[in-house]
Parts: structure tokens; sequence; C-alpha cells
């Protein structure tokens, strides 16, 4: 999948109509990112199992990594710097003399194949908000 600025919300929405189908709510505020953390908590067994297709893990982390990676952009002020593999795309945001790099797609990966406890994406983004705004 080729991402671009002209895509990358369409992937985002596709899985906020999958969430809402299952009657819960992403709606690309701060608060989802507790929303996209429970969801995945649900079913951390099953992505988890050496025999779950890594195809279709990929597009867990694809689908979702674009949701996260949107919330990041609309709410912390990050631009999305895109490369031919998806999974290496990342957000850019102004900080210090160079700025800050994340990589939205390979923080879902790990949280996808090794659980919430060191990978806990409501404790990611907040800790990327808290260092953004400089009260670290």
């Amino acid at each position: 999948m080729n991402l671009t600025d002209d895509n990358i919300g369409d992937y985002a929405e596709t899985l906020v109509l999958q969430v809402r189908g299952g009657g819960r709510t992403l709606d690309y505020s701060e608060e989802s990112v507790a929303t996209l953390e429970e969801l995945l908590r649900v079913s951390d067994e099953l992505l988890q199992d050496e025999s779950f297709p890594e195809t279709q893990r990929n597009l867990v982390v694809f689908y979702n990594g674009c949701y996260l990676g949107e919330v990041m952009a609309r709410h912390l002020g990050g631009a999305w710097r895109f490369t031919e593999n998806w999974y290496d795309a990342s957000l850019v945001f102004p900080f210090g003399e160079g700025g800050l790099q994340v990589h939205p797609f390979q923080k879902v990966y790990r949280r996808v194949t090794e659980g919430p406890a060191e990978n806990d994406l409501v404790a990611y983004y907040d800790g990327l908000k808290t260092r953004l705004s400089g009260d670290e």
C-alpha cells in the first residue's frame, strides 16, 4: 500500500467505520487513543498467537497505525513523512533544533506482537504529548 497525504486519512477512516460497525466510536480525539488500546487488548491473545496469519496481523497494524498517526498529526502538529514501505512511514514534529520523529506503525506492531506492558498506546501518546510540550 502506497501512503500519501491524500489517502492516509481514508485508511484511518476505514478503521473508524469498522469499529462503528462493532458498536464503538473512534472520533480522532485524544481520548480515542484509549478506545484504540481497549480494542487491541480484546484481541491480544489472538494477535500474539504464533499461528495467527502475518498478513492479517499486518492489516491490523496498518489500519491502527494510520488512525494513531492521524490523531497525533491532528492534535500534536506532526507532519507525515512517507516512504516506499508503509511500515517505515513517520511523523515529524517541531521540536528543538531538528524536530522529533516517531513511527506509529512500528509502535503499533510492537503493541500487537509484544502486548501492552511496554507498548500501551495511551502511555505512548501521553508521553509524546508531554515531551513536545516541554513538561518533562
